[in-house]
């Protein structure tokens, strides 16, 4: 079923609004104003069936997306990071202050799935619209766009039985040193090991 729409008239009394408690110049509160919120609610619609149970609002769920990869987080750290935090609640369209997890983080996986890789593509391409209009970039550096692929090898050796037991070998067979080594019987070196 579709999200339903909140009802913003509707106050609760024993609640803090979050207008009332956050700056409404961060750049959370001003970017959310900027969002085509309601572009997305008629794009990502067509994705619910008639029945069933309400869907989560669809703001919540671009929103939270937005944070995650704003941020580079996780999943489960982006539903507990909101509760945390009152500008991302905000930004997600809540009007009170919210102390318990929006959704379970296994709910972003499935929206991923259910948008698919166009939805993904559609929020990203509002991203970089909102960012042209507001003038944080400019169309011209969006023509070239460079990407480092440098690849450095690393000197790590992964250790493997077969360079385990080779290490242990040599240190069974290690000639002994001092004047203790004459007792001793000439054991054979082993060969250095191949590379």
């Amino acid at each position: 079923m579709r999200p339903s729409k909140r009802n913003k008239r509707c106050g609760d009394l024993f609640k803090e609004r979050l207008a009332a408690i956050i700056d409404m110049n961060h750049s959370l509160v001003r970017l959310s104003g900027l969002m085509p919120w309601d572009e997305f609610d008629a794009e990502f619609g067509r994705h619910y069936r008639p029945l069933g149970r309400p869907a989560k609002p669809t703001r919540l769920m671009a929103g939270l997306h937005f944070l995650k990869h704003m941020y580079d987080l996780s999943d489960e750290e982006t539903v507990e990071r909101w509760v945390e935090n009152p500008y991302w609640q905000s930004f997600c369209g809540f009007e009170f202050f919210q102390h318990q997890f929006p959704i379970d983080p296994s709910t972003m996986t499935r929206w991923r799935k259910r948008i698919g890789p166009e939805g993904m593509e559609k929020l990203l391409s509002a991203t970089v619209g909102v960012a042209i209009e507001s003038g944080t970039i400019k169309k011209s550096s969006l023509e070239r766009v460079l990407v480092d692929t440098t690849v450095q090898p690393k000197a790590i050796a992964h250790p493997t039985d077969s360079r385990l037991y080779h290490k242990a070998l040599q240190l069974l067979v290690r000639r002994p040193r001092g004047p203790a080594s004459s007792c001793v019987a000439a054991i054979p070196e082993l060969p250095k090991r191949r590379p």
